[in-house]
């Protein structure tokens, strides 16, 4: 074999390799991520595990932070880099866990000075460049009787801005926090120690990596994989237990999905060289968090396959703002509120067969029915497959409706489902798909 060809070899295996992953943009590590969406981009905020698996390393060596960007959650892009030299902090190894944000069009980095304190950058885009905002700490060494790092912050449906940090202590949670004040430079009042009813310790102790998130009208603090949930952002916070995400983690909320960005590891490193995995995030109606399917720890979000057994509708990419993902048996979910106009989009689907088949699971109590429209790409795409739907006279009543597909091309393919049908009604609701070679 020559030297050229053994390099392709090499190179197609390195390939293979990274896709077979579920980390997303490697060969980057990734650690400490928090995402958030600003138009159609997610941006992630993540520090950097200098070193790959080396023995000698006793610590993390995370000498900067950098900013990514993605319009699909699966291609990310380079937008910058917080440099700690220009900083209060000084050149560092310890730039320990950050939380990008943007407010009214600023955009703020708060960043962690190891264990120690948290600053926080300003620049007027995620491009930077990134400027010290205060010279000093927004939250200085024994401000409290914990570790003021490891920040998370929260912008509420109002427009106040929260700030959590801390750490644990004796095994007891040791996390505050605080409102900020509307320039995000300062804090409006002074910290206050968050209150957990339940014991916490029995499964996974407290530790640092505090997270806190809002859906619907709970407010969740993880720290790690346990979570409490409440529904004043002050707390008290009741313990619920472990959700299937693990490591430093955060959730967030991308073209009406829900996600949760967790930590991992690649094989051959160990936990000083960290990477990011994203997974769905479905809410029971008890507010709870369902666990993370298998198939998705093992493949990611935002991508699919033709020869998987099923496609779950709570897998999709983006919708409508109108239909919701409810639980409707034990762990199980479907999308309802499906009405005229509505779409689910499901990008990046591999190895779909030459005119191919849809097979979709579906329930209608609506005596009209509808039809579903079947697009390339977007809701706004070319046609490929159209079919008619029938009522199945009851919501709990499932069955298959298949729409063809009309010389689809074979290979990878996005799809949206569009919904149509009588204005203002709920039309249908889906369960999942298949894709199967037309017959």
């Amino acid at each position: 074999m020559t030297i050229k060809n053994n390099f392709i070899l090499i190179l197609c295996t390195l390939i293979i390799s990274l896709q077979a992953q579920v980390q997303i943009n490697p060969p980057f590590s990734m650690p400490d991520v928090n995402i958030i969406q600003v138009g159609d981009r997610a941006y992630a905020f993540c520090g950097t595990d200098l070193y790959p698996y080396d023995k000698e390393i006793k610590t993390f060596v995370m000498p900067y932070w950098r900013c990514f960007s993605s319009t699909d959650l699966v291609h990310w892009e380079y937008e910058s880099m917080l440099d700690p030299a220009d900083l209060y902090m000084g050149k560092s190894d310890k730039c320990f866990a950050g939380h990008g944000i943007e407010k009214e069009g600023k955009w703020y980095w708060y960043f962690s000075n190891y264990v120690k304190s948290t600053g926080v950058a300003v620049a007027d885009s995620p491009k930077g460049p990134w400027k010290d905002a205060l010279g000093k700490p927004i939250l200085p060494e024994e401000l409290t009787d914990a570790h003021e790092y490891d920040n998370c912050v929260l912008i509420d449906d109002d427009g106040q801005a929260y700030m959590t940090f801390g750490n644990h202590k004796k095994r007891k949670i040791n996390y505050y926090i605080a409102a900020l004040s509307d320039d995000m430079l300062s804090l409006k009042e002074a910290p206050r120690k968050i209150e957990i009813i339940g014991d916490y310790s029995k499964d996974t102790p407290p530790v640092d990596a505090s997270f806190i998130h809002k859906h619907n009208d709970y407010y969740y603090l993880s720290w790690r994989s346990p979570y409490a949930m409440s529904k004043n952002i002050y707390g008290p916070y009741t313990y619920i237990g472990e959700h299937s995400a693990k490591g430093h983690l955060g959730f967030f909320d991308f073209n009406n999905q829900n996600f949760v960005n967790y930590t991992t590891l690649k094989d051959g490193k160990r936990r000083r060289y960290r990477f990011a995995s994203l997974a769905y995030v479905h809410y029971k109606k008890d507010g709870t968090i369902a666990p993370m399917e298998e198939l998705i720890k093992q493949y990611g979000v935002g991508q699919y396959d033709a020869t998987w057994d099923t496609i779950q509708a709570e897998w999709f990419m983006a919708k409508s703002l109108g239909p919701e993902k409810v639980e409707f048996r034990n762990n199980g979910f479907e999308i309802q509120k499906l009405k005229n106009g509505d779409f689910l989009n499901f990008p990046n689907i591999k190895n779909v067969p030459y005119n191919a088949t849809i097979e979709l699971l579906y329930s209608c109590n609506n005596k009209e029915g509808g039809e579903i429209s079947v697009k390339a790409f977007n809701a706004n795409g070319p046609e490929l497959g159209r079919a008619s739907f029938s009522s199945t006279h009851s919501w709990s009543k499932y069955q298959v409706l298949s729409i063809p597909l009309n010389k689809n091309p074979e290979g990878d393919i996005s799809l949206s489902f569009v919904f149509e049908g009588t204005e203002g009604r709920e039309l249908v609701r889906i369960d999942s798909f298949r894709i199967i070679q037309a017959k």
